[in-house]
């Protein structure tokens, strides 16, 4: 198989991976928001938000920079220290949140062992497209989702009166069983250092921090970013039914980027690897165009359809504003996604934390002033309005570390 040949071949496996992760994603979220209502939702959404924050300090040693590092030392390395850091970082990202009450104090157990089972399961994700397995990476995100789905099903059809908790006993099932499938992807794909290749634990965790703490920062800041609504609706006056109103909407938002989020990884895996300039943003420039232009069209449908429509899927009313109050964010979003993993790629990772940073910064302001009289549709115009000035920043930084003038870079 020729290169060109196999890229192609990547390319169709992440667009459909990720489709797959759509319809499961959807099907779980209708299913939850028809069963459990608008409140219900909202809860599961702010308890996400939890989990979320776990693989985000998680990813600081067990994250995207096993990648970056596989030029330097074998992969094997990396797993006694990740897996060391994932259980630190469930406990210590929980407890901050609850004291924070950013999180709910109630689900802190849940919050804390179901985030250090989707690090895991990360984590083993990126050793797998560190060795080029690309395709088993993301057969994994599609296994968590379709198992959650299948049982989820069967939970709630044996349920007289489903709640939250029925919920969260099927979220904990599923990634228990794609946790398992992922250390055994990683067993049989993955080989271990010989003698020679073996590097201290200490070193390893000191090249991880180094290169990952720069990285990871602008993840965690970019997660807060797109989810920090969730929790500052629930406690807000519009309560959490209008977090679970907001989530759906973002859910959306977050299918919109279905091809920008299949094609990431590839700018990344592919950027990474490749020392020719030329080449690397030829590459990204092709998938930037296929990004912003699958956006556009998933936006242009979403805008097409009716409040009525949204309301007899989900159940309950409000969703068209939000979605449409989120319409500038799906476009900034699509490019902010392929241009930070392109800077990712070549080690500038702190340009990624620098404008994730300045899009949270603009979230909080805005999100305070519109949040309170606009509720969920102001949650929706802060997070759009965070999504422009990141775009914009990493833009100005593509630019400046490619050494190529920003017209160029998008024409």
């Amino acid at each position: 198989m020729t290169p060109k040949t196999q890229e192609r071949s990547e390319d169709r496996h992440a667009l459909l991976s990720r489709l797959l992760l759509l319809l499961f994603t959807t099907a779980i979220i209708v299913l939850n928001s028809r069963t459990l209502g608008a409140s219900g939702q909202g809860e599961i959404a702010w308890i996400q938000l939890g989990i979320l924050m776990v693989t985000g300090l998680s990813g600081f040693l067990a994250g995207g920079t096993v990648v970056f590092l596989q030029k330097e030392m074998h992969v094997g390395n990396v797993l006694l220290p990740g897996h060391i850091w994932l259980v630190i970082s469930a406990i210590v990202s929980t407890g901050i949140g609850t004291v924070l009450q950013f999180l709910p104090a109630s689900h802190f157990v849940f919050i804390a062992a179901t985030g250090w089972l989707q690090g895991a399961i990360i984590f083993h994700g990126q050793v797998l497209l560190a060795e080029r397995k690309i395709k088993s990476h993301n057969a994994l995100q599609v296994l968590q989702a379709g198992a959650l789905l299948v049982i989820l099903c069967t939970v709630f059809a044996n349920t007289s009166e489903p709640k939250v908790t029925d919920f969260l006993r099927a979220l904990a099932a599923s990634l228990a069983i794609a946790f398992v499938a992922s250390i055994i992807l990683v067993l049989r794909q993955v080989a271990l250092p010989s003698k020679e290749e073996r590097i201290a634990t200490k070193q390893v965790a000191r090249r991880l921090w180094t290169y990952g703490r720069s990285a990871q920062t602008g993840a965690l800041l970019q997660m807060l970013t797109n989810r920090a609504n969730l929790s500052l609706l629930a406690q807000a006056p519009a309560g959490v039914a209008a977090s679970g109103i907001y989530s759906i909407a973002f859910y959306g938002l977050e299918a919109m980027w279905l091809i920008p989020r299949a094609l990431a990884p590839l700018v990344y895996t592919r950027t990474a690897s490749e020392n020719s300039k030329d080449v690397r943003l030829t590459h990204t420039k092709r998938q930037l165009g296929k990004a912003v232009l699958g956006t556009a069209v998933s936006l242009v449908g979403a805008l097409l359809i009716p409040e009525n429509i949204y309301s007899w899927v989900f159940g309950f009313e409000g969703i068209r504003p939000v979605v449409v109050g989120l319409a500038t964010a799906a476009i900034a979003g699509a490019i902010s996604s392929i241009v930070a993993h392109h800077l990712s790629g070549i080690g500038q990772h702190r340009w990624n934390a620098w404008t994730s940073g300045a899009g949270l910064v603009t979230l909080l302001v805005t999100a305070a002033a519109w949040i309170p009289d606009g509720g969920a549709v102001g949650a929706a115009h802060a997070a759009s309005a965070a999504a422009v000035v990141q775009a914009i920043g990493l833009l100005v930084a593509w630019s400046k570390c490619e050494l190529t003038p920003v017209r160029k870079l998008l024409f």
